[in-house]
This record gives structure tokens, C-alpha cells and sequence, in this order.
């Protein structure tokens, strides 16, 4: 019995030995043939399937670890998938969009339609259910007249499509962290690619050198500075030296974003106030001094900062009103779901060729595409976050979940207020392009993060009352 035993593993072995180099010398062969004719996309496509393959066996066995690669390809920019058109497609939307596919595609498979219990699961979903209303109804009720030869004609809808799934990618982001990296180790992971990553990108632009591969751009720096600060303030068992290294790090990011990149509002501006928030926190004292040393630092330098003021109005900035005012003019007429996906950029390049710039205000984008509807369900989420993070600052005890609550909870807030100012948490295509999705995604993964909480929280309290009641 053991020899025939023996024998049958030995002969799977050796189909399995052969299948294998089978598969191997065909694509070698392949990869020649590609190589020879001068196909290097295809090449590149046909070398990257074993690869691919790899990574499906391990995704579909290990989807939790694998949802960390949402983090990981969004810092660690390598290489974005050309689309054509000299467009690119960032390898973190291709993993998020694949993820969520194979989430979905299991949960109805399997009949279970279960999500981590959270108050911040149904204005993501309505968001989203918005995002895809608005796609049809700016279609349906698209102006006749509208040049649509400016915005690439029939591609447009395309690239409306491609600006849709950029949405759903942000909020499956969110959703995925949410409901798979539900340990510690996992959270303390994604916090170190913010940490580390962000202190690297930073000394390297200090010393203006390209941080590739990788990716500190939208509020990567936010989120870095905020979670440093955090983390340095209200971790109880972290060493000195640890917290000196973090508030050097915050210091430097502050240079960075104050100093050599002053004109850019939405970078310092809600950092900023992301400082003064989080020492509100943890010190109404310590708050005060932080606030009178500003006021002090500003009043000794009242000269530069009236110099920064006068260089910014002279770029421009005060026009920012007057593309506030096209934009609303364009939303009055579609104001129930919005013109679609980056839809306004066809009624600009129709009726305002000759201002047709984006309103550098996230939020009058939003309304713009999603109408007033999707305004409302945008205020219903942000308010969501919001009280969520606040009752997980108030319910975590000392510890990594408690320096995370108030390192999201602030960052959320500073969100807002960098959308405000320009910055993008969810991406406009005829400015970022779609490649834009690799850090927008930040603050969806931090949302996520909150999620997490959450469910750990609830875990930890079960547990500890199962063990009082076996008491």
C-alpha cells in the first residue's frame, strides 16, 4: 500500500515537474518571439503572468494580508499600467478594484452580504450608489449643444467611466481596510509606511532630490505629521527618544511644507490646524503656548507673512471666486445629480473656453458632479466620520488605538479643510488624471483605519467581559 502510495505522488510530481516546464519554455519561447518583433508591451504582459498568477493563489488564500497592498502600491509607486492617450492607471486602483471584484464576486458565492458593524458603512454605500446615479443622469440630461469634440468626444464618456471607478475605488478602499486589517500588528504596519515612508519622502525633497519611487504627494505629508505628532504625544509607554525622533520628524515636515513650499495653502494650512487640534487633545495649556508662540512668531515676522499674502494675491488666488461663481452657474442647472464624473469640463470648454479651469475646491467639485444630493450624502458622511472619531477617542484607552483615533478624527478634519483650499480627497481627472487615485486614496485608507478601531474595540470589550463573567 505505501509503494503504490509512493508511486502515485512520485508520478503527480513529475506531471506536475513537466506541466511546469512546459509552461515555462512556452512563454520563454513567446517572450523571444514579442521581444524580436519589438512588441515590449506585450513582452512586459506575457513575462508578468506567472507573476499574475502568483499573486491570484496568494490573494485568494491570504485576502486579508493581501488588502495591505492598498497601502503599499500607493507609497510605493513603481510603475503605473499605460492606458493609451498617454494616460496611466496607478497599480493601487487596479489592486483596490481587484480586491473589492473578488470580495464581492465570494460574498455572493457564499450568500453573505456582511459588513463591520459601523455608522460610517451606509453614507459610503448611498455615496457610492450617488457616484454611479450621477454617471447616467449627467448622460441623460446632458445640454445638445455641448462641443463635445473639446473634452475628446466619444472618449469622454470614458474617461467619465475611468473618474467613476477612481470613486468606487476610494470608497472600496475604505471599506477593505475597514473590514480586513482588524489587529493591531496590521494597523501598526500601514502607520509605519506613513511614518517611514513620509520622514524618507520628506529629507529627500529637503535636499530636493525625486523621491522615487515613492509617492508624498496630496496629503500623504498631512497624514504622516499628524500620525507623528499623535503618536509622539499620546503613546504611554513610548521612550523619549522615541518621541524626540517624532516631533523631530514633525518638524521637519513643517519646514517643508512652511517654508520651501509656502504658496501651497492646502498643504500647510490644514497641517497646521491638524497640530493645533491634536495638542487641543492632549493639553488645553500646552494649546495656548503653541497658539501665543504663533501669534508672537507672526507679529516678529509680520513682514513676510504680508509678502507671502501679496505674492499669492498676485498669482491669482482671489480669482478663485470667480470660478467658484462659473461653477455654481453651471450646478444651478443641474443641481438634483450634477453633470456626472468630471462632466462639468464640458460645459466649461463650451460656455467658458477662455476661463475653463477647474474651481480648486473640492467641494464645489463635488456638488458640480453629484448635485445637490450627492452634497448632502458628502456632508452626511464627513459628519459621520466626525462623531465617530470622537467616540472612539473618548472609548479607546491608552495605546496604539487611542493615538490612532485621534490622528484620524484629526486628519478627517483637516481633509475638509484641504479640500476647501484645493487639494483632492476624491480625484478630478481633467486635473490629477486618474493617476491621481495613488494618494487621494490616503485618507480613504486613514477612514478605513476608523473602521478598524472599531472592531478591535468591540472585540477587546467582549473579551474582557467573557472574562469577568468566567470570574
Amino acid at each position: 500500500m505505501i509503494t503504490r502510495l509512493t508511486t502515485t505522488i512520485s508520478q503527480r510530481s513529475m506531471v506536475i515537474i513537466g506541466i511546469t516546464i512546459t509552461i515555462v519554455m512556452t512563454l520563454s519561447l513567446a517572450i523571444g518571439v514579442m521581444a524580436g518583433l519589438g512588441h515590449n508591451y506585450r513582452v512586459l504582459i506575457i513575462g508578468s503572468l506567472p507573476i499574475i498568477v502568483a499573486a491570484i493563489i496568494f490573494v485568494l488564500r491570504r485576502f486579508d494580508i493581501a488588502v495591505l497592498s492598498i497601502p503599499l502600491t500607493a507609497w510605493i509607486a513603481v510603475y503605473d499600467i499605460p492606458a493609451g492617450n498617454y494616460s496611466r492607471v496607478p497599480v493601487s486602483l487596479i489592486a483596490t478594484l481587484g480586491l473589492c471584484a473578488i470580495w464581492i464576486t465570494s460574498m455572493i458565492i457564499r450568500h453573505q452580504w456582511r459588513l463591520a458593524s459601523t455608522p460610517l458603512n451606509r453614507p459610503l454605500i448611498v455615496f457610492g450608489i450617488i457616484c454611479i446615479v450621477s454617471l447616467v443622469w449627467g448622460i441623460i440630461w446632458r445640454d445638445p449643444i455641448l462641443l463635445m469634440e473639446r473634452v475628446g468626444g466619444d472618449r469622454f464618456l470614458i474617461v467619465q467611466f475611468a473618474s467613476l471607478l477612481s470613486f468606487l475605488g476610494s470608497i472600496g478602499s475604505a471599506l477593505l481596510i475597514g473590514n480586513f486589517v482588524q489587529t493591531s500588528g496590521r494597523l501598526k504596519f500601514i502607520l509605519g509606511l506613513f511614518l517611514v515612508l513620509g520622514g524618507i519622502s520628506t529629507m529627500l525633497l529637503i535636499f530636493k532630490i525625486s523621491p522615487f519611487p515613492l509617492n508624498p504627494h496630496g496629503l500623504g505629508g498631512l497624514w504622516s505629521t499628524i500620525s507623528a505628532y499623535a503618536l509622539a504625544l499620546f503613546h504611554p509607554r513610548l521612550r523619549l527618544r522615541w518621541r524626540i525622533l517624532l516631533i523631530g520628524l514633525v518638524l521637519i515636515q513643517m519646514y517643508l511644507a512652511i517654508v520651501i513650499n509656502i504658496t501651497w495653502k492646502s498643504g500647510w494650512v490644514p497641517t497646521t490646524i491638524g497640530l493645533f487640534i491634536v495638542t487641543w487633545l492632549r493639553s488645553r495649556h500646552a494649546f495656548f503656548i503653541l497658539l501665543m508662540t504663533v501669534i508672537i512668531a507672526l507679529v516678529l515676522n509680520s513682514e513676510l507673512v504680508m509678502q507671502v499674502v501679496n505674492d499669492e494675491l498676485e498669482e491669482g488666488s482671489d480669482g478663485r471666486i470667480s470660478m467658484w461663481e462659473i461653477n455654481l452657474r453651471v450646478v444651478g442647472d443641474h443641481w438634483l445629480f450634477g453633470t456626472g464624473p468630471g462632466g462639468y469640463a464640458a460645459y466649461y470648454m463650451t460656455y467658458f473656453p477662455h476661463d475653463a479651469r477647474s474651481t480648486h475646491n473640492n467641494h464645489l467639485d463635488i456638488i458640480a458632479q453629484f448635485g445637490i444630493l450627492g452634497a448632502i450624502v458628502w456632508f452626511w458622511l464627513s459628519l459621520a466620520g466626525l462623531r465617530e472619531g470622537w467616540r472612539l477617542i473618548k472609548q479607546t484607552p491608552p495605546g496604539l488605538l487611542h493615538v490612532l483615533a485621534v490622528t484620524i478624527t484629526t486628519g478627517w478634519i483637516c481633509a475638509q479643510v484641504a479640500m476647501f483650499f484645493g487639494d483632492w480627497v476624491l480625484p478630478f481627472v481633467y486635473n490629477q488624471t486618474i493617476t491621481g487615485f495613488k494618494y487621494t486614496v490616503y485618507t480613504w485608507i486613514w477612514l478605513g483605519m476608523l473602521i478598524s478601531i472599531r472592531t478591535i474595540l468591540t472585540r477587546q470589550q467582549a473579551q474582557e467581559n467573557v472574562s469577568n463573567t468566567q470570574r
